[in-house]
């Protein structure tokens, strides 16, 4: 059985593992994180272990919100597939 359904279950189906796109706007984000990253390094150089804290705390809430978009969007789909069976 090759449903949908079965391949959610049997973990085929996992949005978070697929890359994050290469549009020229996320590209040019990340240049911009890293290069802000390296010229905040270079002016606090003793701030790294700071720094770090910060951005795997922005990490953690970027996941943390992404899966409730997820999430969010997952109850909104079913949700128009259940009015699209309900009768009038």
């Amino acid at each position: 059985m090759n449903s949908i359904i079965s391949k959610l279950y049997y973990g085929e189906i996992n949005p978070s593992e697929k890359p994050a796109p290469n549009t020229k706007r996320c590209i040019e984000n990340r240049e911009l994180i890293c290069s802000t990253e390296e010229q905040l390094l270079e002016q606090f150089p003793t701030c790294k272990e700071l720094l770090d804290t910060y951005t795997d705390a922005l990490h953690i809430e970027a996941q943390l919100e992404c899966e409730a978009d997820f999430e969010r969007g997952f109850r909104l789909g079913a949700s128009l597939i259940i009015s699209i069976y309900e009768t009038e």
